[in-house]
């Protein structure tokens, strides 16, 4: 699972740096071009260990109430199949387009059935101003942690 973990955060990197590299940005920015938010995110990657955050990080938030939301990034028919209780979904390819259904100003927890999908949700979250993280290990890893599954 770390294997594909590095695989997630390499291709969540890869898809920031064109942001980086070719983005439209005249002159000096103020932080509100895409290419300086690219630029950032890339930077605070390694400070903030990888953006992953445990399943039982995320099961003890949940049991306690805090104000975290799971962001559940599958197609909606996977997402139909069994999912965490009282998750969001919003589809990756969708993500951008319907941003605003996602709340800000809350710790998301994002979750997919393969962490590289989830890293690419993040980096177009991260770069959009919201606090999102990997949910390590996605929908089998909750599962695999004896986490359970709604439809």
């Amino acid at each position: 699972m770390k294997h594909v973990t590095r695989f997630a955060l390499i291709m969540a990197l890869a898809f920031a740096l064109p942001y980086v590299l070719y983005a439209d940005c005249p002159g000096k920015c103020s932080g509100n071009c895409m290419s300086e938010k690219a630029g950032a995110f890339v930077k605070s990657v390694p400070e903030n260990m990888l953006y992953l955050i445990s399943v039982e990080d995320v099961a003890m938030a949940l049991e306690q109430g805090e104000d975290m939301v799971v962001l559940d990034v599958r197609p909606s028919d996977h997402y139909s199949k069994g999912h965490i209780e009282g998750s969001l979904n919003v589809p990756l390819p969708k993500l951008v387009d319907h941003i605003e259904k996602v709340p800000k100003g809350k710790k998301l927890a994002v979750v997919c059935t393969m962490d590289t999908n989830s890293a690419f949700a993040v980096a177009i979250l991260q770069m959009h101003g919201y606090d999102a993280w990997i949910l390590q290990g996605g929908v089998p890893g909750w599962e695999e942690a004896g986490q359970s599954l709604v439809k």
